[in-house]
């Protein structure tokens, strides 16, 4: 039998997924670059991730663990990639006291030797609660579908 959650529970859930979806957001920001002087910085990316996390594409057998594994990434992401604009969309957010998962869709503007990319994806996301607040620990990047320019 499941039992009702009291009131403080219910808030409680509600500003974790408000602080989970500021989370990702910032993951974005960081990472977006080439406009209004704006640069990605890997540094602060990577202070969003537990120490142990993981940043993959399965599908495109990219795998980093660890929060030195996911800055080299970024930093290489950031030499090859002149331009970024995240958007995510229709979080599906479960919180389950000091854990969460959440499924979001990806849509990513992107310039990679001086081509245009965008990239149409979703995301499988896990969060933990830290004394810092909610950290990502992994992140699982599906690529639907790729458009890159001629």
């Amino acid at each position: 039998m499941s039992k009702e959650l009291t009131l403080e529970q219910r808030i409680q859930r509600l500003e974790d997924i408000e602080a989970i979806k500021k989370l990702q957001a910032t993951y974005g920001h960081y990472c977006d670059k080439g406009w209004n002087d704006k640069s990605m910085n890997c540094k602060e990316v990577a202070l969003l991730f537990t120490e142990d996390a993981i940043w993959e594409i399965p599908n495109m057998g990219v795998f980093s663990k660890g929060r030195a594994e996911i800055t080299q990434l970024f930093e290489a992401m950031d030499a090859a990639t002149p331009f970024f604009m995240h958007s995510f969309s229709n979080p599906i957010i479960d919180v389950d006291g000091d854990k969460a998962k959440a499924k979001w869709l990806l849509f990513v503007g992107g310039e990679t030797d001086k081509k245009t990319t965008l990239t149409y994806g979703s995301y499988e996301n896990e969060y933990v609660r830290t004394t810092q607040g909610w950290l990502i620990s992994s992140i699982r990047l599906h690529v639907a579908y790729l458009v890159t320019s001629a």
